[in-house]
């Protein structure tokens, strides 16, 4: 999808919901913000900085992204939350007891070291905790597992702007509400951007971005989108919900 003379502007610390139909132009949008690609006209200014006169590593180094389908790298725990030792094991601990994902660490997974002077030879090595081993891709850990272990790290990396694409499409409604609990509670002093295809995890948002056709069609407070009869009250009334089944925060 062309996102095409879409203009919009975000407060410091505000939480803005992002839905729309199916090829409105969400995801289009993260990809813009994280200069995946370059646009044609017009430019994304972040903190008075136009992003595309900086470097990606500074860019992406201000901004945390928790995909619909996180993808782990192989290697331990910690390795995937603090790649680079930035922080203590305790610090990284802190996190992990934050996002309540310290059960999924107890039991142990096992990894095959070959030997290198023999081919044929190797040994089964054990991890747990912080040295629980991830296979290529978080393969051995589900969906919902991969999506808490990207909220930890987001946590952890204490990064100025979050931002969410589709991450509850696919978990259960107890992990999406874990999820959810985190963001109000931990992640107050982050500027959150949230792609949602469940209305309901936007409506305590400050404001909700509608987007259609790859441009803004309404941008408001949830209650103001429900109080009138526009794009947003078409897409509720297109997943068959009512009123009564959404609650706002105000």
């Amino acid at each position: 999808m062309v996102l095409c003379n879409l203009s919009f502007a975000v407060g410091s610390q505000e939480k803005i919901g992002i839905v729309g139909r199916t090829g409105a132009g969400k995801s289009s949008l993260v990809q813009a913000i994280m200069r995946m690609v370059e646009p044609a006209a017009g430019k994304i200014i972040i903190d008075g900085v136009d992003i595309a006169t900086i470097g990606l590593h500074d860019l992406r180094s201000h901004i945390s992204v928790i995909p619909q389908d996180p993808v782990l790298f192989k290697g331990t725990i910690r390795d995937n939350l603090d790649p680079i030792n930035e922080y203590t094991d305790d610090e990284v601990w802190a996190a992990i007891c934050t996002t309540h994902i310290e059960g999924l660490l107890e039991k142990p997974t096992r990894k095959y070291v070959e030997d290198p002077d023999d081919d044929d030879m190797g040994v089964w090595l054990e991890g747990i905790g912080l040295d629980k081993w991830v296979e290529y891709g978080g393969s051995n850990f589900s969906v919902g597992e991969r999506q808490l272990l990207s909220l930890c790290r987001a946590l952890l990396w204490k990064r100025k702007i979050l931002v969410l694409d589709e991450a509850t499409a696919n978990i259960d409604n107890k992990t999406d509400q874990l999820i959810q609990t985190v963001l109000r509670d931990k992640f107050k002093d982050c500027t959150i951007l949230t792609i949602a295809h469940r209305l309901n995890t936007v409506m305590d948002s400050d404001r909700i971005l509608v987007m259609d056709q790859g441009t803004v069609a309404e941008f408001d407070t949830p209650k103001n989108l429900l109080a009138r009869d526009g794009p947003f009250t078409q897409l509720v009334a297109s997943m068959k919900l009512n009123h009564g089944e959404l609650v706002s925060n105000e």
